[in-house]
């Protein structure tokens, strides 16, 4: 899914005021997440292979592995947290 930020200049007072938010504030914001969304993939593009740990459903780890191109082909779903 695609998020776009409209310009500052485009976005209505009331919704500034929804968001409470100012207008300078928002193109500060606009400015910092199109700037980070320019380095990321694009949709549909390949994910880079990766092997990581598996953990145990009560997170302990296994020492056993998984690799993203042992699935190739087939749908994947990853979870990526972090207890920090």
């Amino acid at each position: 899914m695609e998020i776009s930020y409209p310009p500052a200049e485009d976005v209505s007072d009331a919704a500034l005021r929804r968001m409470n938010i100012s207008r300078d504030d928002y193109a500060r914001m606009r400015a910092a997440r199109v700037e980070r969304e320019r380095h990321a993939p694009a949709v549909g593009t390949l994910a880079p292979d990766f092997t990581v740990e598996r953990l145990s459903p009560t997170g302990a780890r296994t020492g056993e592995s998984f690799r993203l191109s042992s699935t190739r082909g087939r749908p994947v779903a990853l979870i990526f947290g972090s207890y920090t």
